[in-house]
């Protein structure tokens, strides 16, 4: 298997980033929560309490 190169990585790095942002962001809008892994347990966010990095998505999405 070929081994991926630092700009590979990065870049997969980024969309992977990009990704969780979108949906965070998207579950934000419509109203939807979600679950995350906290203290050895599921926990419920509801939408209003949802944090995602809205930087990355205005330099990105354009």
């Amino acid at each position: 298997m070929k081994k991926l190169g630092k700009s590979h990585l990065k870049e997969i790095h980024l969309g992977v980033q990009l990704a969780i942002a979108r949906t965070l962001a998207q579950h934000k809008k419509t109203g939807r929560s979600i679950a995350i892994w906290k203290d050895d347990r599921v926990v419920h966010v509801p939408p209003e309490e949802i944090q995602y990095d809205e930087e990355i998505l205005k330099k990105h999405d354009k």
